[in-house]
């Protein structure tokens, strides 16, 4: 095979790869946001707080905890109409926690020994029980000290909390990757043989992949930039919103978990529950204009998979062929389709950015080899 034509090959699949792992990181990003994924770890993450034995969670607890007055009032609500917190400061959780302890008073926080007196009750061998109480003793009934103590501490439950949900979103990449490689057909053994067999076809894919490599970056090929500054915008809202709540919840007094609420001394309630409204109206409205781009920058995807599907690359089932791959499922023919499509399922698993890079850089080499090629003929004459 002619190495240019190798080229040509190695830049069509780069952008095949490339297109398909977009629309793999636009489906998990609708399905994050439908299934309110953060807020779900988090859930995840108390349930290990609570759970004495680490195989078996107990999810009960954990959503008694959530559901305290200490954090219910801070749930982001997903599409599917969840309304948990997706983030806690240490302090609002560990209120939560001791908040469902028999013999709990809205006061006993404003001591250490109260606090470890309500860690104590919480269930023999639960990891947060152990923790508040290892706390207390290291704080020396220095409460200053003990919330310092139990910022450090979280940040370690925290960054675990991250590693949990970044290792599950690989996951869930991986198969949304196969799901899109079978269901659109995208084959990278039939591919090949698309672009050795017809160079029409391989000239116009090479063009669209040499203008999408002349892009400086990833964000200007589909243009990131909207969508991004409308979800630096949501989460700042949703950070502000955070902030009003907890001043809200530290004016307030919530007596039994009831709605009567009663001013603590040197605040001024009305004005905080003024700021926390304009608070949750602006995350609603931020979430809103997300969403707006979200579309955007998916229908940005979706042209240029069109672009792709105008040079003439057959990509998709048509006719028979899904039937007959299912039906020889065991047949050479039906192990090389299941090969294809496994081999583009990994490599749309690898993201938008490896690929990106990938088609850069072959292109230059391209550009090289053909510029020398035209050398070479232009001596011949």
């Amino acid at each position: 095979m002619d190495f240019l034509v190798a080229l040509d090959i190695l830049l069509g699949l780069s952008l095949v790869y490339l297109i398909f792992a977009l629309v793999v990181t636009s489906l998990n990003e609708f399905i994050a946001a439908f299934l309110s994924s953060r807020a779900r770890w988090l859930r995840r993450g108390i349930a290990s707080l609570l759970s004495p034995e680490p195989k078996e969670l107990n999810m009960t607890d954990a959503d008694s905890v959530l559901a305290s007055p200490y954090l219910a009032y801070m749930g982001t609500p997903g599409m599917q109409k969840t309304f948990e917190a997706s983030y806690v400061s240490a302090w609002t959780l560990m209120q939560g926690v001791l908040s469902k302890v028999e013999g709990f008073k809205e006061d006993a926080f404003a001591k250490v020994g109260e606090i470890r007196g309500l860690a104590e009750r919480l269930p023999e061998k639960s990891p947060i029980r152990s923790v508040l109480i290892d706390l207390c003793a290291r704080a020396n009934g220095d409460l200053a000290r003990f919330q310092a103590l139990l910022d450090a501490w979280f940040g370690t439950f925290e960054d675990q909390l991250t590693a949990w949900y970044r290792q599950k979103t690989q996951y869930v990449l991986v198969g949304l990757s196969i799901l899109v490689a079978v269901a659109m057909n995208v084959d990278t053994v039939d591919i090949v043989r698309q672009l050795s067999a017809d160079p029409n076809v391989r000239k116009a894919v090479v063009l669209e992949a040499m203008a999408a490599a002349n892009r400086e970056s990833i964000e200007a090929y589909v243009d990131f930039n909207p969508r991004d500054k409308a979800r630096d915008a949501f989460e700042e809202a949703a950070s502000a919103l955070k902030r009003a709540s907890e001043a809200l919840a530290a004016c307030a007094r919530v007596d039994g978990g009831n709605a009567k609420e009663q001013p603590a001394q040197g605040c001024n309630l009305a004005e905080l529950e003024k700021n926390h409204d304009a608070a949750a109206r602006n995350h609603d409205e931020r979430r809103a204009e997300l969403r707006i781009q979200q579309d955007a920058l998916d229908q940005r995807i979706t042209e240029r998979a069109d672009a792709l599907a105008n040079t003439g690359l057959r990509i998709g089932w048509s006719g028979d062929q899904l039937s007959a791959w299912i039906d020889g499922f065991l047949s050479l023919s039906g192990i090389s389709k299941s090969m294809g499509l496994l081999l583009s399922a990994f490599a749309i698993a690898l993201g938008a950015p490896f690929w990106f890079n990938i088609l850069k850089s072959v292109a230059s080499v391209r550009s090289v080899g053909a510029n020398a090629a035209e050398n070479k003929d232009a001596a011949g004459k």
